[in-house]
């Protein structure tokens, strides 16, 4: 089986992407924490760092989620071209584990909504906490829990028959309802893990 090896970028997508719910929460706390400075007045240096000390963070996420969205758009599309190339296998026994999604959401992302966006300190915890995340996320199999890419795509834990043997691995693939006996294209884009 040829690998589809993810690249750093893609790596950094798909953490980026499964952070895009806090993001977009942070964006409207600090709004919300703000929005007496929400209306314009001119463009002079003042009102620039006025915004920059008030927004700043929302523009950053903001910038972060697009970046996020349009590589997921990309790194899908890549996966799908190279879908047909893969090994067939026969499924022996799968279980679906989008129910990850939800204790990830839970863990890493409702922990960090009620922190202070106008607090230095806060924010600075933030971004330490998720750069630990980071690296824990890129060394294990945390990378395919993301809530972001279980809107599209269902994650499997599978057992497969491959040359009389079996081997186990997780799944992603657009199939809702894939089972037990049936022959799926697989292609391995990092250890364990499979897009099919």
């Amino acid at each position: 089986m040829k690998k589809v090896k993810l690249n750093n970028i893609a790596v950094l997508v798909l953490f980026i992407t499964s952070y895009i719910p806090l993001f977009g929460l942070l964006i409207l706390r600090q709004i919300k924490q703000n929005i007496e400075y929400l209306n314009f007045g001119h463009f002079n240096q003042e009102s620039i760092l006025l915004a920059f000390k008030k927004f700043g963070l929302s523009g950053f996420l903001f910038l972060l989620a697009i970046f996020g969205f349009v590589g997921l758009k990309f790194l899908l599309t890549n996966l799908d071209k190279k879908r047909p190339n893969g090994e067939l296998v026969k499924i022996v026994e799968v279980e679906n584990k989008n129910s990850e999604t939800i204790s990830y959401i839970s863990t890493y992302i409702v922990p960090f909504i009620f922190q202070d966006t106008n607090n230095l300190f806060d924010i600075s915890s933030i971004f330490i906490v998720l750069v630990i995340i980071f690296f824990i996320y890129t060394k294990s199999n945390m990378i395919v829990i993301n809530p972001i890419l279980s809107i599209s795509h269902t994650l499997y834990q599978i057992d497969y028959n491959k040359k009389g043997k079996t081997k186990k691995g997780l799944l992603i693939t657009k199939e809702e309802d894939l089972e037990s006996g049936q022959e799926v294209k697989i292609n391995l884009i990092t250890k364990n893990i499979y897009y099919g």
